[in-house]
């Protein structure tokens, strides 16, 4: 489990660092979107799995969130 979620918090990581290259100008909106949607993926059936463990309702992160913090 516990290294599931340093997985976890490495993916989160990578779309950080897209966004912000995003917001800096090195890449467009659309590729950064595009770049971002599998790893968003991934970490949102995560979220989901564990929702469901603890019975509760999911929170998923969208690509407008990996600029606040979380």
């Amino acid at each position: 489990m516990n290294g599931e979620n340093k997985n976890i918090r490495e993916l989160l990581a990578t779309a950080r660092g897209i966004h912000k290259a995003m917001q800096y100008g090195a890449i467009s909106y659309q590729e950064a979107k595009i770049r971002v949607q599998p790893i968003l993926r991934s970490v949102n059936d995560h979220v989901v799995r564990i929702a469901k463990e603890c019975k509760v309702k999911p929170n998923h992160i969208r690509f407008q969130d990996l600029g606040r913090n979380l």
